[in-house]
């Protein structure tokens, strides 16, 4: 990739990224600093994102992982697919920003390494999704994450279920989204939404995917671990709606019309993934995900609140760049990598965040269109010497 093929993908980016972050808005809460360590997260990603796409490189292609990623409970998705542009690119775009705003002073290693990252993402996403785009918004804010077979046998999964199912169902599910939730720091990366796949007229199949829940297993994160356990790591509900109108955004969650959708279920199928296996799950094992759930909650709602606003920053920032393990677990290197934050973000950054929860580099995506228009786009073109 050269810089005049990066720059037009970097406009496309940045407009993309621009309606997705006004849309979502900066994110709040009252347990974590979460826009403060997302900031955070970002130069992080900047100084160690290149290193680890070169190993997983070394490894495979990024049209193989995209391919092969089209998958019930998959680790790479709409959102983890997106974590590259956003995380690196607004990590750059700070890092400029705090130095002038002058692209050409950014270093000739970083650009070569910029470019490596966009052409590995551009590769990615393209082999992901259909048609070669590289967004949700690109597929008029469809997610088809999966091809027909699986689709098909989905569907031959499907049973009806009655009210107290159905409300056992949405119970369980909204639960472990908590949990889910709560342990990536208030966070939904264990969270994906696909679909709409047509049924017929009336009738759609749309999932919601929960992983990396605590099994017993090797905890996600070091603060994973608690006395309730899920009976496995992960959970898909697979939906058939009548007379719904669903869509996807670019961080891999779902909006419906009407916004309830409840009462218009016509089937369910609870599977769950072992391996390389899609297993169908009976309905009589959500008390077990249920009682997890709320168990869990309380253990890391109590640990969380014990923690000081370092200890946040930090494990949400390694929370958001430990996203890359999804990567790196595909080519089997996960334990190959130094995760920890890196020296310069934790000497330059966490002291600076400890402090604020706004980075000004941020402000660029508020721009207006006649800024935009004259500034350039919100995450800087790369300058070209030649």
């Amino acid at each position: 990739m050269d810089i005049k093929e990066a720059n037009k993908l970097i406009y496309h980016v940045s407009e993309t990224l621009d309606e997705q972050i006004n849309k979502r808005g900066l994110l709040e809460s009252q347990l974590f600093p979460v826009t403060a360590y997302i900031c955070v997260s970002f130069y992080n990603a900047y100084d160690m994102l290149y290193d680890i796409l070169k190993k997983i490189s070394e490894k495979t292609t990024p049209e193989q992982m995209g391919k092969e990623s089209r998958k019930i409970l998959s680790e790479l998705h709409a959102l983890s697919i997106i974590y590259i542009p956003l995380y690196y690119m607004e990590g750059r775009m700070g890092e400029i920003n705090r130095n002038g705003g002058v692209p050409s002073a950014e270093p000739k290693k970083k650009r070569e390494e910029t470019l490596f990252v966009l052409d590995f993402w551009k590769r990615l996403a393209s082999s992901y999704f259909p048609d070669n785009k590289l967004f949700v918004s690109d597929l008029n804010w469809e997610n088809p994450a999966l091809n027909q077979e699986d689709i098909d046998w989905t569907l031959d999964k499907i049973q009806k279920v009655n009210e107290d199912e159905t409300k056992s169902i949405k119970q369980t599910m909204a639960n472990l989204e908590v949990i889910a939730f709560l342990d990536e720091c208030e966070a939904r990366a264990k969270l994906c939404d696909h679909g709409p796949y047509r049924i017929n007229e009336e009738e759609i199949l749309v999932f919601r995917e929960i992983m990396h829940l605590y099994d017993g297993g090797k905890p996600h994160f070091p603060w994973s671990e608690t006395k309730a356990k899920a009976p496995h790591s992960n959970i898909a509900f697979a939906f058939t709606l009548k007379d719904v109108e669903a869509k996807f955004d670019n961080f891999a969650s779902m909006e419906t019309t009407p916004k309830t959708f409840t009462d218009r279920i016509t089937g369910v199928a609870l599977l769950m993934r072992d391996g390389d296996q899609v297993k169908p799950l009976d309905l009589d094992i959500l008390e077990k995900y249920n009682n997890y759930a709320k168990n869990a909650q309380k253990e890391l709602y109590i640990k969380f609140s014990q923690w000081d606003r370092k200890q946040k920053l930090i494990a949400g920032a390694y929370a958001y760049c430990y996203g890359y393990a999804r990567y790196t677990n595909f080519v089997g290197i996960t334990d190959q990598i130094d995760w920890n934050l890196t020296e310069r973000t934790m000497n330059k950054y966490i002291p600076i965040f400890m402090e604020t929860d706004f980075d000004p580099g941020i402000s660029r995506h508020f721009r207006t269109k006649r800024q935009k228009e004259k500034g350039g786009p919100s995450l800087f073109l790369l300058a070209d010497d030649e």
